[in-house]
This record gives structure tokens, C-alpha cells and sequence, in this order.
């Protein structure tokens, strides 16, 4: 399986990844790969392709932004959830590549947007190739269609992210070939792509076995139920369907029903490397199974100034450079005795003497996202073993509560067991219901819902389209903490890539760009 896999990166690295030539030559979401595969391990090798697209144990490609060439760990590397976190009231910037997104001046020639979809793209072809080449291979054939099921569930994944970033895509469901001209399509209505994906998904819930390939962030038919409920609640967001939404539960119910995930005690532990891949995990994005490339959590949100003021110069983050921070207005937000601000965002740092370094007045920002720092396993706060946590536990009680109340227009008792269980342990009540919520109407519980999510998942690119999916007024909500930003309407999609349309006269832009 070793040399399969490598064999398969080394290859994809070559036709997919690379030189500037190719990407002046082809458009980005048609790129190309012409192996063919013929056994077990080189099977296994196609589907290890697509988590190392999408930055799990990444190779640390290197390819071009539209502003110069820039190391990229994956798709979810950096620009995914910076982007959907800027574009929103939690997060500010202090980098040039990302002040499109967090002033809502976003051309359509952005680097990073050019990044994402290329990104994207890059990782659906080799789910395709994966899905296209697997069934001729002559192997088992419950561990055949498992491999196929899993290339699935990451195409059904990342298409339905496409759509909540750009909405109409284009789908193509076999490898892109670049010198085929009827690969010059244009996008597919954005209910078609969904349809396709939730396809992909009963795929992978049918096929993906418990007892092959399992661990380290790799799909299984539970994991699959929760993120089929995620693309549930982008597909509702477009329909309004009541369907739609009771699909979101159903999915989710899937998952809740089991009892084989939970909550951890404490809502910090999510984010201790020593406890990663725990009860609460759903799916991580792997970091720390190679020494190739890292996650950049600590490099792109701690500041440089705990270190150049600590006792004797040698304290807190190496190569931090707290490219994004909080906003004042999310560290505001959090209720008194809720446990999640301090370990979500930090205003001061304590060094081993006692004393106590303030950032209000004496760095760039009065307040530095912490969450992603263990401070125990990485004092020195450099790249990181840290996940990226795509989904956990408490986004699938979540999306059940909110899912029923869209369901019911209101909520029901097992909504309110499900965002109070989430409450209960950000606030340690330990079942005494002192922060439980109450007596709310449908539009009350909505608000509540999109306030949860805030707190619990901040930072973990889910503001953007809980804002877009659930704010009254979207732009305004922004505008009220952000108000130098230019939020509009159009905001609610990504613009297309003006890269891609010159090369692709087909495709056409989002409204407003």
C-alpha cells in the first residue's frame, strides 16, 4: 500500500500540482490524470490521493495564486477557514492576501479565491479518478466498492462546499481530461450538483465498512450520516423545504441515535493534540501524521509580541505572525461564565515568572485567537500537529436543533435537548439546567441556534453561512461590527475566478461581480 500511495502522489503531483506553464495553458478545474490503476494497492493509493488533496498528511504542493507562487498544504490548509471566518463579524486581518475577504472588497481576481477553486477542483478530479478507475480493478469486492464509497462521500463533500462558496459549478463526475474541449462546459444549476452529491453520500452510507481503513480522518458511514447533514442544511438554504431540513435531522439523528459519539467533558480537550481523533471528532483534517507539512494555526493567528517581550526573549510562539484575530464584538458576545471565550480567544499571556503581558495597548490587537494552541505539546507555537476540525459532535446537535425548528416552525423538546446539551458543558452546569434555554418562539430559537454556533464553533469556518443561512440582515450584522467593510448581498456567494472565465468562456459570474 506504501508504494501505491506514494506512486499515486508523485504522479498527481506532477499532472495536477506543479509548474506555471500548465496553469497559464489549462483552467484550473480541468486538471488531468491518465494512470491506470490494476490492483488492490494501487486502489488503496487513488483514494489516499484525495486526502492528500484535501491537506490530510499533505505533500505540500506548491502552485500559483495569481500573486506569486505560495506553499499550500491543501484545501483546508489555511484559506478555507480564514476566508468564511473573515467574511463574517468574528475576525479581522492584518494581510494583505486576506483583506479582500474580511473588507468585503472582493474582486473576482482574488489570489485566494483563485486558490479555493482551484483547490477544490484539484481534489474532486482525484476523487473521480479514484471513482472511475477502482470498480475494473479484480479485488474484493466489499473492500472495492468501501474504496469507491469513500471517494464518494469526499466528492459528495467537497461539491456541496462548492456550492455553499459559489453556487452554480460545474459538475463533472469523470476525470477531466484538459485537451478535451467538451470539458469547456458551463456551470450546472446548483439543486442538480446537490442532488449528485447526496447520491455520492447513500453511496459511501451503504458501502463503507467498519472494519477496513479505519481511524485517522477517514470516512465510515457515521461520518458520512453528519456531513449528509451538513450539505442538507446548504441544500435547505436554497430550497426552503421542509424536506430538506427534516433531512438535515434525519442524517443527523443517524449519528445522535448510535450513542458512539459524545461530547467531551470539557470543551478544550477538542483541541488538546494528545486527544484528537476523540468522542467528539466526526472528521478531523490529519496535520500530524507526517513531518512534511504541518498545520498553520499558530502561525497565522498568534502574535509575535509575547515572545519579543517575554523574560529573557525565549517564551510563548516562534513565527507568529497573527495574520487574523477575533473581533472585539465576538470576545463581547460570549455570556458571563461561559468556558468557551478564554479558550477560544486569549487577551493576555502569562509568563513562567507570574508576570502578565496585556495586549490591549501593547500589540497589534487587543485580542489573539488561543484555540488551536496547545500550549502543553507546543509551547514554542510553531507549525502544528493540530486538526483541522471539519466537523465534531457538537455541530451534529447543532444541526438536529435547528433542523427540527426549521422542521416544526419551533422547537421541539429533542431541539432543546440538543443545543442545552451543547450549553451545558460550555458552561459546566453539569445538568442543572441554570443556562438552559426556554419558552423560545421560532424566530427566538433560530437566533439562538445562530448565537450557539458562533460560541461553539468559532474559528472553524462556519460563520460566514450561518450568517448567510440564519442572520435577518446579513449585511447590516457585519456592517454594525465592521464598519470601514463594504458587506452586500452578492457576499453571499464567492465570485467566480476571473482566471477561470478567460480560460473557460463558458462560465459564467456570480450576480453583483
Amino acid at each position: 500500500m506504501k508504494n501505491g500511495f506514494i506512486n499515486t502522489v508523485f504522479c498527481l503531483s506532477l499532472s495536477l500540482a506543479s509548474c506555471s506553464g500548465f496553469l497559464d495553458e489549462v483552467p484550473l478545474s480541468n486538471v488531468t490524470d491518465k494512470n491506470y490503476y490494476t490492483t488492490e494497492s494501487d486502489a488503496e493509493g487513488a483514494v489516499n490521493a484525495i486526502y492528500e488533496a484535501v491537506g490530510i498528511g499533505s505533500v505540500g504542493f506548491w502552485y500559483g495564486t495569481g500573486n506569486g507562487n505560495t506553499p499550500y498544504g491543501g484545501l483546508f490548509s489555511n484559506d478555507y477557514w480564514l476566508a468564511q471566518e473573515l467574511m463574517s463579524d468574528n475576525a479581522i486581518h492584518d494581510d494583505w492576501r486576506y483583506a479582500g475577504f474580511d473588507t468585503f472588497s472582493l474582486p473576482e481576481t482574488d489570489g485566494q479565491v483563485k486558490t479555493l477553486w482551484f483547490n477544490f477542483f484539484r481534489a474532486i478530479n482525484t476523487a473521480n479518478i479514484a471513482i472511475d478507475k477502482i470498480p475494473a480493478i479484480n479485488m474484493d469486492p466489499d473492500k472495492r466498492n468501501h474504496l469507491v464509497g469513500e471517494a464518494c462521500f469526499w466528492r459528495g463533500l467537497l461539491y456541496a462546499e462548492m456550492v455553499k462558496l459559489w453556487g452554480d459549478v460545474p459538475l463533472r463526475q469523470l476525470p477531466s481530461e484538459s485537451v478535451d474541449p467538451l470539458f469547456n462546459v458551463e456551470r450546472t444549476d446548483q439543486l442538480t450538483v446537490l442532488n449528485a452529491c447526496f447520491e455520492d453520500f447513500e453511496f459511501a452510507i451503504d458501502n463503507l465498512l467498519d472494519n477496513y481503513r479505519t481511524g485517522y480522518g477517514r470516512a465510515n458511514s457515521l461520518i458520512a450520516n453528519a456531513v449528509a447533514a451538513k450539505a442538507s442544511l446548504i441544500k435547505a438554504t436554497r430550497t426552503h423545504a421542509a424536506e430538506d431540513y427534516q433531512a438535515a435531522a434525519d442524517y443527523a439523528y443517524e449519528i445522535i441515535k448510535t450513542g458512539k459519539y459524545d461530547l467531551y467533558p470539557d470543551y478544550g480537550d477538542n483541541f488538546v493534540i494528545s486527544k484528537e481523533h476523540g468522542i467528539e471528532s466526526i472528521l478531523s483534517i490529519n496535520y500530524g501524521i507526517n513531518d512534511t507539512w504541518k498545520s498553520q494555526f499558530n502561525v497565522s493567528l498568534l502574535p509575535s509580541e509575547i515572545r519579543k517581550n517575554s523574560p529573557g526573549g525565549s517564551e510563548g510562539p516562534d513565527n507568529a505572525n497573527s495574520w487574523v484575530a477575533p473581533t472585539k464584538d465576538l470576545y463581547m458576545s460570549f455570556a458571563e461564565g461561559d468556558l468557551r471565550r478564554d479558550i477560544t480567544i486569549m487577551k493576555d499571556f502569562t509568563y513562567s515568572d507570574g508576570s502578565v503581558y496585556v495586549f490591549e495597548g501593547n500589540a497589534k490587537y487587543p485580542y489573539y485567537y488561543t484555540k488551536y494552541w496547545d500550549r502543553v505539546a507546543e509551547p514554542d507555537g510553531k507549525n502544528s500537529d493540530q486538526n483541522y476540525p471539519f466537523m465534531r459532535y457538537s455541530e451534529v446537535l447543532l444541526i438536529y436543533a435547528e433542523a427540527l425548528n426549521e422542521v416544526h416552525q419551533g422547537p421541539t423538546t429533542e431541539a432543546y435537548q440538543a443545543i442545552n446539551k451543547v450549553r451545558d458543558r460550555a458552561f459546566k452546569d453539569n445538568g442543572s439546567g441554570a443556562h438552559d434555554l426556554k419558552d423560545l418562539d421560532y424566530t427566538g430559537f433560530r437566533k439562538a441556534i445562530l448565537d450557539e454556533r458562533r460560541w461553539e464553533l468559532a474559528l472553524e469556518g462556519s460563520r460566514w453561512f450561518d450568517l448567510v443561512r440564519l442572520s435577518t440582515d446579513f449585511a447590516q450584522t457585519i456592517k454594525r461590527v465592521k464598519p470601514s467593510a463594504y458587506p452586500e448581498e452578492k457576499h453571499k456567494l464567492f465570485p467566480i475566478p476571473q482566471y477561470e472565465r478567460l480560460l473557460n468562456k463558458k462560465i459564467t459570474q456570480n450576480d453583483g461581480y
